[in-house]
Parts: C-alpha cells; sequence; structure tokens
C-alpha cells in the first residue's frame, strides 16, 4: 500500500462520508467482501469483469495496482459502512484514469456515486498534483455516463482519452482541475484531507 496514505471527508447534514486510502490489513479484512461485490453479476457486467475473485485475487489486485502506483480508496458512508472503493490509476504527467464501484446494489442509483467521485475529485486535484482525469465506459452503462456528467465530465475522443480503452467501443470522458474546482468550488471547501500517520505494518 502507498506510503503516503490520505483520508478525505464531506461533511454533510448525515454525517461525513469519507475516502481513506488502505493498509495491507484493511485490504484483508475486507477481501471476502469486496470478493462478492466484484462477482455480483450486475457489478461485473458494468465492470466487463470477466475473473471469478476469491479473496486471495482482491489481495493480489490490490497489491499489483500498487505496484503499478494507483491510488486506491476506501469509501465510508455516513455511519461508517464501507460502501465500496476507488482508484486513480495509470498516474502519469499529472493525468490518471478514475474507477469506482459502490458495492451494494441496493445503495446504487441513490446519488452515492455522483458525492463520492465529487470528494475523491477534489483530493485527486488538491493532493495528487493531478491536471486532468479521464474515466472510461462500457456504452450499456448509462448509469455510469450519467454519473460522470453530474460531476463535470465531457466526451473526449483524444488519443489521450482513447489510449485508457479496452474496446473500440468504449466511451472515454475527461475532466480537467479548473473545470472541476469551477463547478464543485462549495464542495471543495468543505472536503477535508489528512495524511495517515502510521504508513507501515509489522
Amino acid at each position: 500500500m502507498s506510503a503516503r496514505r490520505l483520508r478525505a471527508e464531506w461533511p454533510g447534514a448525515d454525517g461525513a462520508i469519507a475516502a481513506v486510502e488502505p493498509s495491507e490489513s484493511d485490504v484483508r479484512g475486507r477481501a471476502a467482501e469486496l470478493a462478492a461485490a466484484y462477482n455480483d453479476a450486475h457489478n461485473r457486467a458494468m465492470m466487463a469483469n470477466t475473473i471469478d475473485f476469491a479473496e486471495g485475487d482482491v489481495l493480489s489486485h490490490y497489491a499489483a495496482m500498487a505496484e503499478e502506483g494507483a491510488r486506491q480508496f476506501f469509501l465510508y458512508g455516513a455511519s461508517g459502512e464501507f460502501v465500496g472503493d476507488a482508484d486513480f490509476r495509470n498516474l502519469a504527467q499529472g493525468r490518471a484514469e478514475f474507477a469506482i464501484l459502490i458495492a451494494a446494489r441496493g445503495t446504487q442509483g441513490k446519488g452515492l456515486g455522483t458525492r463520492f467521485a465529487i470528494l475523491l475529485h477534489a483530493l485527486a486535484f488538491r493532493a495528487l498534483d493531478l491536471e486532468r482525469t479521464y474515466v472510461t465506459i462500457l456504452p450499456q452503462n448509462a448509469a455510469s455516463r450519467r454519473l460522470f456528467e453530474k460531476i463535470g465530465y465531457a466526451l473526449d475522443a483524444s488519443p489521450e482519452a482513447r489510449a485508457y480503452v479496452d474496446e473500440e467501443l468504449d466511451v472515454s470522458m475527461s475532466i480537467g482541475k479548473s473545470e472541476f474546482e469551477r463547478a464543485h468550488a462549495a464542495a471543495i471547501a468543505e472536503v477535508r484531507i489528512t495524511r495517515i500517520t502510521r504508513i507501515t505494518e509489522a
């Protein structure tokens, strides 16, 4: 896991939601839950996931992503409940690809993903020194496209954006730091970012 673990919180009337870079023990503790979320039929289809994840696969996935320099986050709801994960991957020259999963089907489609995505982008543009982020979406995943449009993402057919797609028909979108800051100035002012001091584990 990263040696620069970050935590971001966004207060709300019902409590603060939080995104936290997990430790290795955090990932081990959530591996079964994450495997179930990744294997859910709907989630699998929307992520184009062809792997039947076991707990060990989740651990390997997180370790491999960390080795590649990705910044991975666990998502916690206003009551402290675990609701999913997200990451910024392929970080280079101020650019990165973003991915997010609200794990439980019963909590999807209620605006939670949008709120967490805003929180995470506030963190990325302030603490990760990113200037532009990209997403790729399966053409049938209308819900994800609506989520990113709400944040301010626009269709992007540039070579930089298309470099992230897996299939030719995938939708590519992006948002720059300045566009995000103009659209979400009030939210950015409310987001609190802190560094977690314990960075190593026995």
